[in-house]
């Protein structure tokens, strides 16, 4: 079998858009965001905050099924935002974004440290680290088939593992319904919404894999099931956990956070079989997120390359197995990097709310695209339409740039952290974007209208 021009292959079904586009989200690290969005919210009022995200997030998702309908790219945002608001901010918000997907494998790598340091404290942990980034580098690789079977089998079973530790700890527990409708004050409510936003990070990464899925309406599909999926495992865990475990035995002080809960969480409503059930579970979680970022950045790197954002060696394709190996490669070196960063220093609460507040921001910065483009692009064929049309686009837009502002303006270094950093990795890229890419196009532009000059035949007078 040949590769397609483009160097890559539709091999992706439904299953796997739906694997891929929860697995990013499924993360160790995502224990800690359920447990500071209970702290902040009343008896096991939890649920509430993280059902209220995963109705954003709806919207988001039907933004990015119309704009991944319109412009079916493995460059993804980068060429939605290009067609409403111009090239320079398409790069820097695509460039941004990708660059805080990467980070967020930070601050998973510290949480599987201590959770593999706790089943064999006899290996360190950065070893571990090293083989599990490889072991999903490999997949990938190996092509999508193949990265795809591993990521279907490993997110399955992370649902199946949390929904079922999940039931049986809230059978053996003191589970109290009334309390569930304790929602806290409206303030904490909106600062828990902004920060469970963390909880679906990455779902819409899937808009990369638009050129090798087998069926264009697999993206949307996918999305909204990943949404819904990702509500209701979250929603569950979130109920068990305060409902048979101490608030302080889960989240430690301010200083010190507990950087295991769940593993807290399991020990305590299971015991040491339910402890040991729950690391394989985190294993697989932290693998699931490596494989699927590796799966998603990597073909937007690529597509960056071919466009000829980024330099063109991250556009070289595996002639074996169709995969855009130096892509592929580069996001397994900077993984290890940030990964042990992260692990030595310790600051992955910043890195948590970088990504809450960078999501929802790219969030509302998809749903004003879709208005915009209604306008600009309205001929345009769109297999799929965002219900409530540009009323709803916009409305959500502001909310989420609401939200995003409500994580930064948190009282507490960790936010103001994270706001500062996203802003000096978007000023790196807009700096980049003004020096290197621009004045790159238009030298390409050049060079193409002097080869149609240099075709186009001469007149009788110009001989």
């Amino acid at each position: 079998m040949t590769a397609p021009q483009n160097g890559l292959r539709r091999t992706i079904g439904l299953r796997t858009v739906i694997s891929t586009s929860a697995g990013l989200t499924f993360a160790s690290s995502t224990f800690l965001v359920v447990v500071t969005v209970g702290m902040l919210m009343g008896g096991n009022g939890a649920w509430l905050p993280i059902c209220i995200a995963g109705i954003l997030c709806a919207i988001a998702a039907a933004a990015f099924a119309e704009l991944c309908g319109l412009y079916p790219n493995a460059a993804g945002i980068r060429v939605y935002v290009q067609r409403a608001f111009g090239e320079e901010a398409a790069q820097v918000v695509a460039l941004t974004y990708m660059s805080v997907v990467t980070l967020v494998v930070g601050a998973e790598a510290y949480v599987l440290s201590y959770v593999l340091h706790t089943a064999i404290p006899q290996i360190p942990p950065p070893i571990w680290i090293v083989l599990m980034i490889t072991l999903a580098t490999v997949a990938n690789f190996r092509g999508l088939k193949v990265a795809g079977m591993l990521q279907d089998i490993i997110t399955y079973s992370v649902v199946v593992s949390i929904v079922l530790m999940s039931l049986f700890a809230l059978n053996t527990g003191a589970f109290h319904p009334a309390a569930l409708m304790h929602p806290g004050s409206p303030g904490s409510l909106f600062t828990a919404v902004g920060i469970a936003i963390f909880l679906f990070v990455g779902f819409e990464w899937v808009t990369p894999l638009a050129e090798e899925v087998k069926d264009h309406r697999s993206i949307a599909r996918g999305m909204f099931a990943a949404v819904i999926l990702l509500t209701v495992v979250y929603s569950l865990v979130a109920t068990a956990m305060f409902a048979t475990t101490g608030r302080a035995a889960l989240f430690g002080t301010v200083m010190h956070r507990v950087p295991t809960p769940h593993l807290v969480f399991a020990l305590t409503a299971l015991g040491r079989a339910g402890a040991w059930v729950m690391i394989v579970t985190s294993l697989f979680m932290s693998l699931t997120t490596f494989n699927a970022g590796l799966i998603s950045v990597s073909r937007f790197i690529y597509a960056s390359a071919r466009d000829h954002v980024l330099p063109p060696r991250f556009a070289h394709v595996s002639l074996k197995y169709a995969t855009p190996d130096v892509a592929v490669f580069t996001i397994y070196v900077v993984a290890l990097v940030v990964s042990m960063a992260v692990y030595f220093t310790r600051s992955f609460v910043t890195l948590i709310n970088l990504a809450a507040v960078t999501e929802a921001l790219i969030y509302s910065f998809a749903l004003v695209t879709v208005a915009s483009l209604r306008k600009k692009d309205a001929s345009r064929e769109r297999p799929y339409r965002m219900v409530g049309g540009s009323v709803l686009a916009i409305s959500g837009s502001v909310l989420f740039l609401l939200v995003g502002l409500g994580v930064v303006f948190q009282n507490n270094p960790a936010a103001w952290g994270a706001g500062i950093l996203l802003v000096v990795i978007a000023a790196g890229w807009f700096a980049y974007v003004r020096k290197v890419v621009l004045p790159r196009k238009e030298q390409l532009k050049l060079q193409q209208k002097q080869r149609r000059a240099s075709r186009r035949p001469q007149s009788s007078e110009e001989l």
